[in-house]
């Protein structure tokens, strides 16, 4: 009898488990048989057959437990099939039977280098390396651990020495990078031993801890991208669009208005959040002027992306620019928050996780296929072992090894609970002060609801912020146009005003979102989503500009003045457009640079948003967890009003300290009147004005559109 032809996939879905599809017709059950590699054969057992459209599958029990490392094949009806990885390595079994928690990659020393890299399911690993200047490449055999870490200790001094995996899985030889690689040749190609010593600039310490004891409530977050921040022709720096550019000092534009790192330090915020700087796959480093990313494609996340670097074909060149560039912040009274995305990978199927261990740094779904919460094609499954290991490893060195000072975890809600804990926890004992904030949303991963690290379990997550969308939502309205609006363009809906009530008061409470204001980032604008001034313009497309900016103003009152952690995107304290790109991830610098022009036209502007924050730095009752919250609003008038009292507690004996304030919204197009009730207060904000100073009683007149700040002391 002759062969039965047919199209067919075997997969290992557990340890005496393989899963057979069959592509078309099959008009009687299959005899069934296992092989590997001592031709030695073993029948099995099918125990449950399903149809799926044209499509027969067998679940097959082995008579043996098979090792995960080794080749197999089954015969099927005289079809020799390659058993390849399946929901094995998604098991308990799996982790339980590898998980490792040593150390990771090119472990350095001047005398030896040890490789270590991850991959139980691997046949066989070798090492291919290529010495600094040596234009042979040289490949050899590394040894296999009982948790499937694969080792290699090469004498010498291998400072520079490229390097990659060979590794052969399911059946196959792929090269791999390494994950763990603290840098990498131009375009991620190879990675780079280094001696991490020659990549500290001058006077890098690096045994200091930099302690930022500042309490969350005291912070203010300034998000901005490397390249948007400096590339404008007229920025007056030198190193356009680099890490350098942001440390160089006394940079100005043409019409004389300082920018760059001046211009940073002048504002009085306490955090620059830069968005991603590991290693992203979107731009040509070899041509780094010619395409543009926002870099939440991450490749390398260990390594800093070359494109910033003055000369991304050098190893140590992205390294010790990048701690350049920190470093300078820090001279300058500026705390760092690393903007990381462990959620996805570039492109799953190229990227070193899938190559070395296929199927499990990332989430399936029933069929078998990746799930795509993120929206970008994969995620990456962070409630096992060794990609939580990861994590929490590329964590801990960011922030030994470059000093930073806080992470903003992009897209949050794709991770679990219990990673995020464990993290956090890690990184506290380190360093108590570090800052971690975490976008929350859900996202339709395959996790339940209870496990992920979203909005819905922040009180299980305390020692994490989260960008709070009811903030943005009452505030300034959807981020869609054509969805509802918010208060600042005049929606006085109770649901609008109890979100807003809700908001102002950071969230927080028994039957609110967060434990405590300081888990509420209040934002109403990000790198994502139309600028808040584009919005405005879409929304108020008849309205005068001058109504539209002061709309801005209001919202900005409100995210500063608000209890909890104000947050700013670059430029939204000068209506920063980006012409109406609602989303400019690949757009061009014309779109997306800062124009520093603009910031000479509304200087006005910023010595009010600077106003604004030396008045919240300043004064206790914004940034005390102990300062009570009354309602003061008269909604018939459009107003929303707050009053603050500073606790006895907290009064100390200073002549500025105010122990009252009164924050007044004035969200209608005309003056409106407030009754004081024949209480005196003195104005200090009225009107975009500032050291206003002038007494009042009885009725306050409030202008359209306007923010108001009384006290009393």
């Amino acid at each position: 009898m002759g062969y039965i032809t047919f199209e067919a996939a075997a997969y290992m879905d557990g340890f005496s488990l393989i899963t057979i599809v069959i592509q078309g017709d099959i008009h009687s059950v299959p005899s069934i048989t296992l092989h590997h590699a001592e031709n030695i054969s073993y029948p099995l057992t099918i125990e449950k057959e399903e149809r799926y459209h044209h499509q027969r599958i067998y679940k097959c029990r082995t008579p043996l437990t098979m090792d995960v490392s080794n080749e197999y094949w089954v015969d099927v009806c005289g079809n020799k099939i390659a058993v390849k990885l399946g929901r094995v390595v998604r098991t308990e079994e799996f982790d339980a039977a590898f998980f490792d928690d040593g150390a990771l990659g090119a472990l350095y020393s001047e005398g030896f280098t040890t490789f270590k890299v991850w991959s139980p399911v691997a046949k066989e690993m070798r090492l291919i390396f290529r010495e600094n200047n040596d234009e042979y490449t040289h490949e050899v055999s590394m040894e296999k651990t009982k948790k499937g870490v694969w080792t290699y200790r090469l004498s010498g001094d291998h400072h520079l020495t490229e390097y990659l995996y060979k590794a052969k899985v399911n059946h196959e030889w792929v090269i791999a990078a390494d994950p763990y690689a603290r840098s990498v040749t131009v375009n991620g190609e190879k990675s780079v031993v280094l001696n991490m010593s020659t990549t500290d600039p001058e006077n890098w310490n690096r045994s200091e801890k930099k302690m930022n004891l500042r309490s969350k409530l005291e912070t203010l977050i300034y998000e901005l991208h490397i390249r948007d921040f400096t590339i404008h022709a007229d920025s007056g720096v030198k190193d356009k669009g680099k890490y350098l550019g942001l440390t160089e000092k006394g940079t100005k534009t043409s019409l004389g208005n300082s920018t760059g790192l001046d211009y940073l330090k002048s504002l009085g915020v306490s955090h620059i959040q830069l968005m991603p700087v590991a290693d992203f796959g979107s731009v040509d480093e070899t041509k780094p002027d010619e395409q543009y990313n926002w870099g939440y494609d991450p490749v390398h996340l260990f390594s800093p992306e070359g494109s910033y670097a003055t000369n991304p074909y050098d190893p140590v060149c992205r390294v010790k620019e990048l701690k350049m560039m920190i470093q300078a912040l820090h001279q300058n009274g500026l705390s760092v928050i690393l903007d990381v995305v462990f959620n996805h990978v570039y492109k799953r199927e190229e990227s070193s996780f899938e190559k070395l261990v296929p199927g499990y740094f990332f989430r399936y779904d029933d069929g078998g296929k990746p799930v795509n919460g993120t929206g970008v094609g994969n995620d990456t499954a962070s409630e096992r072992k060794m990609m939580r290991k990861f994590i929490v490893d590329c964590l801990v060195y960011w922030m030994t090894e470059y000093k930073v000072d806080g992470f903003r975890f992009d897209l949050m809600g794709i991770h679990d609970v219990e990673t995020m804990n464990i993290a956090a926890n890690k990184l506290k004992s380190l360093n108590p002060s570090l800052f971690l904030l975490g976008e929350g949303w859900n996202l339709n991963t395959n996790l339940p609801l209870e496990l992920k690290a979203s909005l819905s379990s922040a009180k299980k997550m305390p020692a994490y912020s989260f960008f709070n969308d009811t903030f943005r939502d009452s505030v300034k309205g959807s981020i869609f146009p054509e969805g509802r609006s918010g208060f600042i363009n005049g929606n006085l809906e109770s649901n609008v005003l109890n979100q807003l009530n809700r908001s102002i008061r950071g969230c927080s409470g028994n039957t609110d979102t967060f434990l405590t204001p300081e888990q509420s980032i209040n934002y109403t604008e990000c790198h994502d989503n139309h600028t808040l001034y584009d919005l405005l313009s879409i929304r108020h497309y008849r309205e005068n500009d001058d109504f539209r900016k002061k709309r801005q103003h209001l919202a900005l009152a409100f995210t500063l003045f608000s209890r909890g952690v104000p947050f700013i995107h670059a430029g939204q304290e000068i209506y920063r457009t980006k012409f109406g790109i609602e989303n400019s991830y690949n757009s061009p610098d014309r779109i997306n640079a800062l124009n520093w022009l603009e910031f000479k036209k509304y200087e006005k502007c910023t010595a009010y948003f600077r106003e604004l924050i030396k008045l919240r730095k300043e004064q206790p009752v914004f940034h005390k967890l102990s300062s009570t919250i009354y309602d003061r609003s008269n909604i018939s008038k459009g107003i929303f009003g707050v009053e603050i009292h500073l606790s006895s507690a907290d009064k100390k004996e200073r002549e500025f300290q105010w122990g009252k304030v009164l924050l007044l919204f004035n969200s209608s197009i005309k003056i409106e009147s407030f009754s004081l009730k024949s209480e005196y207060w003195t104005i200090a904000v009225e009107d975009e004005k500032y050291n206003v100073n002038r007494a009042i009683s009885e009725s306050y007149q409030i202008k359209p559109l306007s923010f108001s700040l009384l006290y009393q002391s």
